[in-house]
């Protein structure tokens, strides 16, 4: 095996295989990209964890056909480092990998290729084309509130749900949630609701960075992204997601509209005197709320905010990061705060133009 590449297109593929393989698994062949000339003009760049794949069919020259395995994270730092606009890699004797460029010349271990893991097969999977930024932004705007603990695999990534003509997000780590409902025209159209999980979706973020269109298509178990000659594979979460719409309050007996930044900048500085097992009050009222925290070990905060509020008065208690995270996610200039007791969840939308909301549960004050 042996290829002629440049440089910016081998770094193309590598950029995305080297975060996809997987250093710590107990298998070391998931460390490396599987590189495979097909042709005189087509290598086939491969990485794998099992569970997100990455596919890169790039353009080479002087193709001779052959495959070789390659520590993925030790190709990608060479290749960057090396000198001038093109490289030579050429298969030697004990799968080592030969790499040249300019006067520098490497020598790399690798491995057959015959062993490496075979990936998800796209080929008979029913793709739409989609706007990338659109699936982007519905990435974005709820993966935040995804849940870390992995014990609860089902909340573990961002349930999917799409009918053709629209999509929808929605994300859970039990204390907060968030979703967001976007028109996708040509999209798929799914009988049921996917789980992507969030290494997965962070992979889909970087492929789609900079694209203006891709395709997309869900074949259990797995959801396929495809942006020129780049295709993604990841396996969904095998797991039932909890019933969202239960969790989202449908009435209240009160709400506030305010503005977003003022909210935003009041809920940063009552931040500065919370803790994790204290965070911070909001007393609404007639003229609109007080943001405040206290914290025996270093002080407290108070601060008033003008808001336009209607119902009883009601004091409740949030965590200020989920607060954060979910207004950065607003575009609007206004935001609506509906409420309904002091221990019920609190939902926040933006006021105009847009459809999304998020929730919080409520802490003890």
């Amino acid at each position: 095996m042996e290829f002629r590449i440049q440089k910016a297109e081998f770094i193309r593929g590598l950029r995305l295989a080297q975060s996809i393989a997987d250093r710590k698994s107990t298998m070391p062949m998931l460390a490396n990209v599987l590189l495979r000339v097909s042709g005189k003009s087509k290598l086939l760049c491969v990485a794998t964890d099992l569970n997100v794949s990455l596919s890169a069919e790039l353009k080479v020259s002087h193709g001779v056909e052959g495959g070789l395995t390659v520590g993925a994270k030790a190709l990608h730092d060479i290749v960057v480092n090396l000198p001038g606009d093109e490289l030579t890699l050429k298969k030697v004797e004990n799968n080592w990998a030969e790499i040249k460029a300019g006067k520098v010349s490497y020598r790399v271990v690798g491995m057959p290729d015959r062993d490496y893991p075979k990936v998800p097969d796209h080929r008979e999977a029913p793709f739409s084309e989609i706007e990338a930024g659109t699936l982007r932004e519905m990435i974005d705007r709820t993966l935040f509130s995804v849940c870390n603990d992995e014990t609860r695999f089902h909340l573990n990534g961002v349930l999917f749900e799409a009918n053709g003509s629209t999509a929808r997000m929605v994300s859970t780590d039990g204390h907060r949630l968030s979703r967001v409902d976007r028109s996708l025209p040509g999209g798929p159209q799914l009988s049921a609701g996917v789980i992507i999980p969030k290494k997965g979706l962070l992979e889909i973020k970087k492929i789609l960075d900079g694209a203006g269109s891709s395709r997309l298509a869900v074949k259990t178990p797995y959801l396929f992204l495809q942006v020129d000659d780049l295709t993604l594979a990841v396996k969904l979460i095998e797991a039932q997601f909890p019933p969202y719409e239960q969790v989202i309050p449908k009435s209240h007996k009160r709400s506030a509209v305010v503005d977003r930044s003022l909210f935003i900048d009041g809920i940063k500085r009552a931040q500065l005197m919370s803790s994790e097992t204290r965070g911070v009050k909001l007393s609404f009222g007639e003229n609109g709320f007080t943001i405040a925290s206290d914290n025996p070990d270093l002080g407290e905060v108070r601060e008033e905010i003008d808001a336009d509020y209607t119902g009883e008065p009601v004091a409740i208690g949030f965590n200020p990061k989920y607060v954060i995270e979910l207004l950065t996610q607003m575009h609007s200039d206004q935001v609506a705060i509906d409420l309904g007791g002091e221990l019920d969840p609190g939902l926040l939308r933006p006021l105009a133009g847009d459809d999304y909301v998020g929730v919080i549960m409520p802490m003890r004050i």
